[in-house]
């Protein structure tokens, strides 16, 4: 997938957290954006934004950071 389309996605993303910004404290909303993202992305979609490299710096806020590395864990432990 192009460079654009991670950008697209990045922006979903911190669209998504903003949107239940209100539901909540950090953990919990990042832990509701997982979950959102995990029922309704295509696996394309989140395989794409759970093989960007840890510490890099794509433009995800940081409540949407927590909330990629909790679905990368939502991903790992059904393959468990």
């Amino acid at each position: 997938m192009s460079e654009s389309k991670l950008q697209r996605l990045v922006d979903m993303i911190n669209q998504i957290a903003l949107n239940m910004s209100a539901n909540g404290g950090e953990q919990m909303v990042a832990d509701q954006v997982a979950q959102h993202l995990e029922k309704f992305w295509a696996p394309p979609m989140k395989a794409l934004i759970t093989q960007q490299p840890l510490g890099v710096d794509i433009g995800l806020t940081p409540i949407a950071q927590i909330a990629v590395q909790s679905l990368l864990k939502i991903q790992q432990a059904k393959l468990d």
